[in-house]
């Protein structure tokens, strides 16, 4: 819980943040997003439910994740020109990839709310 709480302040470093932990995880994203739209996985459920639970696990860790992101470069230290693009290209990474996470979480609580309706409600 500190090391989330320090995530959340800023308070780790924005390479660690960026590349050990978002990139994983952006990376997970897009494969099991990749491998629910190719189908992958349809003819065994278990796999199946496995490809949309971590699919929906790391659409709820994305967002945080890019808070985390974004308050990391915002303590990021500018010694020189660069640094400021730096920092900024994590911003919009950051904001273009909790935007996506947060859409793609919406639309499988949406999805999965029209299941449990068809299934126990009509």
């Amino acid at each position: 819980m500190r090391f989330l709480a320090r995530l959340a302040t800023g308070d780790v470093a924005l390479w660690r943040v960026f590349w050990l932990i978002g990139i994983p995880l952006a990376l997970v994203w897009d494969l099991t997003g990749l491998s629910m739209l190719t189908g992958y996985g349809v003819g065994e459920p278990v796999v199946a439910v496995a490809i949309i639970a971590l699919f929906t696990a790391s659409c709820v860790a994305l967002p945080f994740l890019a808070w985390a992101i974004w308050r990391s470069a915002s303590r990021y230290p500018r010694q020189v020109w660069w640094h400021d693009a730096l920092a900024w290209a994590a911003k919009l990474s950051a904001v273009m990839s909790g935007l996506a996470a947060g859409l793609s979480l919406m639309a499988v609580l949406y999805l999965a709310y029209g299941f449990i309706y068809a299934a126990f409600l009509s």
